[in-house]
């Protein structure tokens, strides 16, 4: 289902402000289900493991979800419905981080690894 044209606004700011890294994603139970939490209210993204589609949801302070957006693969915003999918997972996961640190490693001399003797 393509995002309702009153929804777009909120789905292409939510793809932006993740695809920058400034959003402080946490993990949402299930794998690739992850949220941001505010003061009175969330957004929760979630990709369908069984067929290809995403939602997201704007959750209000209790529990109930009061916009839902769902893009499934042969939509138009596919595409940037993955990449927020994607952009949560690597915040979540630390990757770029991690990556850093071991660049880190690998850049200095002799052994490296723990026990290693250098």
């Amino acid at each position: 289902m393509p995002v309702p044209t009153e929804l777009r606004p909120f789905f292409t700011g939510l793809v932006e402000k993740s695809k920058k890294g400034e959003i402080n994603w946490e993990a949402a139970g299930p794998k690739d289900a992850y949220r941001v939490r505010f003061p009175d209210f969330a957004i929760r993204v979630e990709q369908d493991a069984h067929k290809p589609s995403v939602r997201i949801q704007l959750v209000n302070d209790s529990g109930e979800a009061t916009a839902v957006v769902a893009v499934g693969k042969g939509d138009e915003e596919w595409i940037s419905a993955v990449s927020l999918i994607n952009s949560a997972d690597r915040k979540v996961r630390k990757v770029g981080r991690t990556l850093t640190r071991a660049l880190e490693e690998l850049g200095k001399a002799g052994a490296i690894g723990l026990g290693a003797k250098g």
